[in-house]
């Protein structure tokens, strides 16, 4: 089972800031969201705006980050006195694998713009969304990208599959609540590896384990740890 860090190392930094990102390993990959500026770069955060991470006074804290440049969102200070990065810095300045969810479906054009300029870095990366729209388009624009379906609370419509075309789809990604043996079995059967999220008690990780996923995605990647496949990790 590969084990993929969660905004990062969530626990350890603060969400979605280089510190979290190079603070993932031993995880194998680690994942980051993204939404678009208003001048069509990608930005790493969760939210669409910065005022649950941004410091108390920074300027443009409670504005939506679709609504600024990309210049405006590097004013913004946050609570650790970072920057907000974005998706061209992180690739640029790591190494691991990459799920990039895409919070928004303005953030499509932005990424693939990017990896238009960046094609090398398409194979680190599995698009994921809960929004199925997103992928199709993402795929659409980057033919030879990867992507990843998210789901929270079901596994059972996952029609978007036969749209895609199962060659498109790097993973499956339930909420670890929501792990069905009997599908995910149909799945691996298919050759569609099957992650869950985000993993942040023992408990949870057992259920994962148990499961037989192929990723899990983690709060914590020192504290939850597991045998990684001997094969080099491959969206």
């Amino acid at each position: 089972m590969h084990i993929v860090a969660h905004r990062g190392a969530e626990d350890l930094h603060l969400e979605n800031t280089m510190a979290a990102f190079h603070a993932a390993s031993p995880a194998d990959a680690f994942e980051l969201d993204i939404h678009a500026s208003a001048d069509n770069h990608a930005i790493v955060i969760h939210d669409r705006t910065a005022a649950r991470v941004a410091a108390p006074h920074s300027p443009h804290r409670d504005t939506p980050v679709a609504r600024l440049s990309a210049a405006q969102i590097k004013d913004i200070t946050l609570i650790d006195g970072s920057p907000v990065p974005t998706l061209e810095e992180v690739l640029l300045q790591t190494d691991l694998p990459i799920q990039v969810e895409i919070k928004s479906a303005g953030a499509v054009p932005a990424a693939a713009a990017l990896l238009q300029k960046y094609p090398s870095h398409l194979e680190r990366l599995l698009f994921i969304s809960f929004i199925d729209a997103a992928l199709v388009e993402i795929v659409d624009r980057l033919p030879n990208a990867r992507v990843g379906i998210l789901r929270d609370a079901s596994m059972d419509d996952l029609s978007i599959i036969d749209y895609l075309g199962a060659e498109r789809v790097g993973a499956v990604l339930p909420s670890w609540k929501a792990l069905n043996l009997a599908t995910i079995a149909d799945l691996q059967t298919k050759g569609i590896k099957v992650g869950c999220w985000t993993i942040r008690d023992e408990n949870a990780f057992g259920i994962a384990q148990q499961a037989g996923v192929d990723y899990a995605t983690v709060s914590d990647p020192t504290r939850f740890l597991a045998p990684s496949p001997t094969e080099k990790l491959r969206w």
